[in-house]
Parts: structure tokens; sequence; C-alpha cells
């Protein structure tokens, strides 16, 4: 797996830890987010341990999963606060 593969496959985990987070109450966010990155700095150890140098690529991107989580989440929040809203705009004027 290339470095270009590795991004994708992190941007995607990323993604799905995102999503699940939203259903998260706020309060449990932190600890249920660095579990998940917990989770997947192991799989990744599992996967890269015969290869050194992308074992430490894959782990410079689980070292700012979490801050791309939290923002990713923020995203998500924010898109589906503006999608509310129009939906309420929307309901209003019919």
């Amino acid at each position: 797996m290339d470095k270009k593969q590795q991004a994708a496959r992190i941007q995607r985990i990323v993604n799905t830890i995102a999503e699940r987070v939203t259903a998260v109450p706020e309060g449990s966010r932190p600890a249920y987010i660095q579990e998940e990155v917990a989770r997947v700095r192991d799989a990744f150890r599992r996967t890269y341990e015969a290869d050194a140098s992308s074992a430490a690529y894959a782990m410079q991107f689980v070292d700012t999963m979490d801050r791309w989580i939290k923002a990713r989440v923020r995203e998500l929040e924010t898109e589906r606060s503006r999608v509310e809203l129009v939906r309420d705009r929307a309901e209003l004027d019919s």
C-alpha cells in the first residue's frame, strides 16, 4: 500500500468514526474518540509490522486522527444544522 492509498484509507476511517461520534453524547465523545484512535493504532501496528517505513508513516497519520475526527464532527454537525434550517424554512413557507 503506497502513501496515497494509506491517506485515503485513513480518511475513510476518520469519516466513519466521525459519523459514529455524532450519535454519542457530547460528554462521552472525547473518550469514544480516544478508544477508536487506539483501536486504529493497534490495527495499523499489526498491519504494518513487517514494513517499518510504512508503519512510521501510518503512525504519523494516526497521531493526528483525533484532531481530524473532531474537525469532521464539527463539519457534519454544521452541515446537518444547515439542512435542518433549510428544512424548517421550507416548512414555514409552505
